[in-house]
């Protein structure tokens, strides 16, 4: 599937999430509009328009800010190809599609993406994660999360650190987290950053988040480019090349320490 502006989809998943953080019932955002609960839910999905009008008493329902939100749909509204989220907010906006869709793919290329890195790591790499207003939503999508080996092969900010952050990784993907490397000549060249495909209920969606905004699209050609990704990966060689990765930043860890440490013992001459 092929879209030409996927703005719809990505307002009504934020709206849905701001009215499940609220802890409100749908049929109190429909009977605000004056509107029956399956054409609150249309408009949710993204399979309905709404109007910029609607989206502002919404946004006073929830109490939030839906400036950003109404601009977005402005501008972007008929017109086709990407959808440039720029402004303040952009990476709440891009956190309440990835709650609402039912099937997430990552592709990264350079960090880790967010869900997997621990607050160490977020920091050191620019990325801290997001605290948002409200009632958290449960996960309800299966996510699986291509990495190129060589994310896994940096050391961040130091091996230690990185040492760290495999070891989580090691946990999360004993605990079933899909966690799938990508060799680093891997079948089909990726855009530097992360690369994310959205099943969002109207639809899917592609994604590419960074520090400055997020681009939003509907070309078939990412998905392709996962899924050939996800065809050179499996289990056992990912968790094998995790397992290598981090016992090799473990030695770099360790080898000042051991250096030290053999320095102190010697006799003194």
């Amino acid at each position: 599937m092929s879209l030409p502006n996927p703005v719809t989809f990505v307002v009504g998943a934020c709206l849905r999430d701001e009215r499940e953080r609220r802890m409100m019932l749908p049929e109190q955002s429909a009977e605000a509009l004056g509107i029956d609960v399956a054409s609150l839910l249309a408009l949710e999905e993204g399979s309905d328009l709404i109007s910029p009008r609607a989206l502002g008493t919404l946004a006073g329902l929830y109490r939030s800010n839906g400036d950003a939100l109404r601009r977005l749909l402005v501008e972007h509204l008929g017109r086709a190809g990407v959808v440039r989220d720029q402004e303040a907010g952009h990476a709440e906006r891009f956190a309440a599609c990835t709650d609402s869709s039912d099937l997430i793919r990552w592709q990264s290329t350079v960090f880790l993406p967010g869900p997997l890195q621990t607050l160490a790591y977020a920091l050191a790499v620019g990325e801290a994660p997001l605290s948002r207003p409200g009632a958290p939503r449960e996960a309800t999508g299966s996510v699986l999360y291509l990495v190129d080996e060589r994310v896994i092969q940096r050391a961040a900010e130091s091996a230690r650190l990185m040492a760290e952050q495999l070891d989580h990784l090691l946990h999360l993907e004993g605990t079933g987290t899909d966690i799938r490397i990508v060799p680093g000549t891997g079948p089909v060249p990726q855009p530097a950053g992360h690369l994310v495909e959205l099943h969002l209920p109207g639809g899917p969606v592609w994604a590419r988040p960074g520090p400055g905004g997020v681009d939003y699209c509907g070309s078939t050609g990412f998905a392709n480019a996962i899924t050939a990704s996800f065809a050179a990966t499996d289990p056992a060689s990912s968790r094998e090349a995790l397992q290598r990765a981090a016992d090799a930043h473990r030695a770099l860890a360790g080898t000042p320490r051991q250096a030290r440490a053999t320095a102190e013992a010697r006799p003194c001459p």
